[in-house]
């Protein structure tokens, strides 16, 4: 039987959390549609020996690719070569999907009348305690695009609703991305950020599901996006951003519109700014590296020369406290007072706690 949706399930010593993973796939309904590829990542927990147990029990949907450690973007081209379905999108395996909405998105993948290179669901962050937030492509409460219609990518990019797409809610087409000989950086954390840009620089059409697909589980100690870890992980980051712009830099955009363009140089500006805003205003004073981040600061600035992107701009994320953190740290070499970063520690979740009552 064909498959209609290949799905790359990355694993590196999840053997407690692999099975909540697997079991939501194999409680779809929809098992003979998914080509599912979990990728052991050299674990030395017993995460193979899960896997296997479950590709033995369903050997028509479930492989097993195993490999030496080589990181999140190593699991990803040793699994893309060998995805038979149509479409493919990916899994971490401490998340999950929803099974019934996994049958019901399936059905309409199969129901597209022809292949779409980006198809788009929301999904479902789960906060520490359990707390949830829907996550929708919409501008405050707007939803500006009728669900199932394709629409031209460069349409979507142009009209400047969407500022960037994450991966959890991304499925690509999958000879897309073979055309194009897509691969991901291996030996570093965070390349799930290639999988949510450089796809866009060759996708023509895209397509939006009012289905909430996947379970993003922020609620582990341990998770790439547990500040902690941002911290310990900070030069991966900051790597991961130099290779996205040397990307930016080596692409051919002689064929793509001013809206791509456009789209494109906003979303790795964006990705400046936020590395900007995890040095000055994220990780603990204590941590702060004047003399690194200075070096970092020419980096910044020189890229931002070069692509034309004028300056950045970092404000807290209440949007109430508004000074710009990086403009004063040109003009002191110091990171904001330690009052208004206190006070600003205290607003922050109060402001997104509304935010989320108000358009989620």
């Amino acid at each position: 039987m064909e498959k209609i949706l290949s799905i790359i399930i990355p694993t590196y010593n999840m053997a407690a959390l692999l099975p909540r993973c697997l079991d939501s796939l194999t409680a779809s309904g929809v098992l003979d549609d998914l080509d599912i590829l979990v990728v052991n990542d050299g674990s030395t927990d017993s995460s193979r020996a899960v896997a296997y147990s479950y590709a033995e029990r369903y050997p028509q949907s479930i492989k097993v690719v195993d490999k030496k450690n080589g990181n999140y973007g190593s699991t990803i081209n040793a699994a893309l070569p060998l995805a038979v379905g149509e479409y493919v999108k990916v899994l971490d395996s401490d998340d999950w999907f929803d099974s019934q909405a996994l049958a019901k998105y399936v059905a309409e993948l199969k129901s597209l009348e022809q292949g779409v290179d980006v198809s788009v669901t929301h999904f479902l962050m789960i906060h520490e305690g359990g707390r949830t937030e829907t996550v929708k492509y919409q501008n405050y409460g707007r939803e500006p695009y009728t669900y199932g219609k394709v629409y031209n990518l460069d349409k979507v990019l142009g009209d400047g609703f969407i500022r960037y797409f994450l991966m959890h809610s991304l499925t690509y087409r999958t000879q897309l991305l073979r055309d194009h000989g897509y691969r991901q950086t291996e030996g570093i954390s965070y390349t799930d950020i290639q999988w949510s840009s450089y796809p866009f620089f060759w996708a023509g059409s895209i397509v939006f599901h009012d289905l909430v697909v996947y379970r993003y589980n922020m609620d582990r100690e341990g998770q790439t996006m547990d500040p902690a870890v941002i911290r310990k992980s900070l030069p991966q980051l900051e790597r991961m951003t130099m290779d996205l712009m040397d990307f930016y830099r080596k692409a051919d955009m002689s064929d793509l519109s001013e809206a791509r363009v456009g789209f494109l140089r906003q979303y790795f500006k964006n990705r400046l700014r936020l590395l900007v805003k995890t040095h000055l205003m994220d990780i603990p004073r204590r941590e702060f590296d004047k003399e690194a981040f200075s070096s970092l600061d020419s980096w910044i600035q020189a890229v931002l020369t070069e692509f034309r992107m004028g300056r950045i701009r970092v404000f807290p994320e209440n949007k109430v406290i508004r000074i710009d953190a990086y403009r004063y740290w040109h003009r002191h070499r110091d990171r904001l007072p330690v009052w208004i970063e206190g006070l600003n520690h205290l607003v922050d979740p109060i402001a997104r706690r509304i935010f989320v009552l108000l358009f989620h």
